[in-house]
């Protein structure tokens, strides 16, 4: 069980050698996740996008190769994360097409309705206060702003009480402001989008 845990921390917040580890295998396993949440988004010349939990980067990778004219940001609060992802998109961030921040969602380091795009790749299910970071991200997102979570179901059946049903998150969504809510799922994954 101590073994089970150390992994789910892992998997929250990457560190060290095991956490190095961690971020490689979920830029291999999360494709089809990161490939769902692209092909659900409406993404548009120099349009600004953040990936929240960015992890090893791999769905920042994918977005910033298929669409060459749109600003891309990310923000994860692993260092870990942090420092794999700057090595896998060092192009991007050299040449100013990515900027990545080591910071929290519930206190991002952005002003209001700045992003056009926010993405939520197999990590919402482990926040904490879910109903205050949904605050902030609808803060930093632009009027019209679409906000997507991408998440494999059973993860969010196994970690999460409140809002794993389709029914709860769309709720969450409408409380918190958000119209024209999109829900879908495929055998193993689900997503969610919401416009501001």
């Amino acid at each position: 069980m101590r073994l089970f845990n150390s992994l789910v921390e892992q998997s929250i917040k990457p560190k060290g050698f095991v956490g190095n580890i961690m971020l490689k295998i979920m830029n291999n396993q999360h494709k089809s996740i990161f490939d769902l949440g692209i092909k659900n988004i409406v993404i548009f010349e120099n349009c600004k996008l953040l990936d929240l939990g960015f992890g090893g980067g791999m769905a920042l990778k994918m977005l910033s190769k298929k669409y060459k004219d749109i600003k891309f940001y990310g923000i994860d609060f692993s260092k870990e994360a942090l420092e794999i992802s700057s090595k896998n998109n060092r192009k991007d961030i050299k040449n100013g097409k990515m900027e990545l921040f080591l910071a929290d969602i519930g206190e991002m380091p952005f002003c209001d309705n700045f992003f056009d795009i926010i993405t939520a790749f197999q990590t919402h299910f482990h926040w904490q206060d879910i109903e205050n970071k949904f605050k902030e991200i609808y803060r930093v997102l632009n009027i019209n702003g679409q906000f997507i979570i991408v998440a494999e179901k059973y993860k969010i059946n196994y970690h999460m009480d409140l809002y794993k049903e389709e029914s709860g998150i769309k709720k969450l969504f409408e409380d918190i402001g958000f119209k024209q809510i999109e829900y879908g799922e495929t055998k193993y994954n689900m997503y969610i989008k919401g416009i501001k």
